[in-house]
């Protein structure tokens, strides 16, 4: 693959649409060549960030917009949500600690775990606006590996 491709969803902020925005994450991210454990990761990252959204940004209203946007280089995958809520603060979206054992809090801890990086874009305008970077493994050659 050697140029960019860019897929986008709009959808409202009804919990019952998540599943498509976890099919077409699951469908792209297999299709750009990840592995069917790394989609399925992606696809889990971005429900868990939309669900976020829906819960906190938007407080369970489900008249709201959200937008997905997929990237695809040839390096990695970039996955950005944007939101027309409330200004989060960033520093303010942290888990839970792990040793806290109850329902709930870990959105954030499994985002993380399954992408590269986690970002706000801090001057989107309107809402807010994430992005989740995940590269693709890079394929060791012959070359690449140092003598003995």
């Amino acid at each position: 693959m050697g140029g960019v491709e860019v897929t986008k969803i709009v959808t409202s902020s009804d919990p019952r649409l998540l599943h498509v925005l976890r099919g077409v994450v699951r469908y792209r991210a297999q299709e750009a060549g990840f592995e069917e454990s790394d989609a399925e990761g992606l696809a889990m990252a971005i429900d868990e960030a939309a669900s976020n959204v829906i819960r906190h940004t938007y407080g369970n209203r489900h008249d709201a917009r959200l937008a997905l946007e997929i990237w695809t280089y040839p390096d990695r995958m970039e996955f950005v949500l944007e939101d027309s809520g409330p200004k989060v603060e960033p520093g303010e979206v942290q888990p839970r600690p792990l040793e806290d054992v109850r329902p709930g809090g870990l959105g954030t801890f499994f985002i993380k775990s399954f992408v590269d990086e986690c970002s706000y874009e801090e001057n989107f305008p309107a809402g807010n606006r994430l992005k989740l970077v995940k590269y693709f493994a890079r394929k060791v050659s012959a070359s690449d590996e140092s003598p003995d």
